[in-house]
């Protein structure tokens, strides 16, 4: 799993940089903006953060029970920026 994890973690990281060199400051904010415009668009929002509402759910229920609340209140906190990274680093850090 921190194997997983980890591959997670540099995915988000290689893709958002890419990315980034592609379309940096302004224009990335548009297109993310413009995929509202989209039908799917609207499906794929309501898609994410339904798995990080999921994910969320899992690092206070495993905080509840290993007493990492700290660590899961700014993993989740983090998630609408860095999406799953967030919760992969919470996986590789919870004690």
């Amino acid at each position: 799993m921190r194997i997983i994890a980890l591959v997670v973690i540099a995915a988000w990281a290689g893709v958002s940089f890419w990315a980034w060199r592609a379309l940096p400051g302004r224009q990335a904010a548009d297109q993310f903006a413009g995929i509202w415009r989209l039908p799917w668009g609207k499906q794929f929002f309501v898609d994410f953060f339904g798995l990080e509402t999921i994910l969320a759910l899992w690092m206070f229920s495993d905080a509840s029970a290993t007493g990492g609340w700290v660590l899961a209140v700014v993993c989740t906190a983090a998630m609408p920026i860095f999406g799953a990274a967030a919760a992969a680093l919470y996986w590789l850090l919870r004690g």
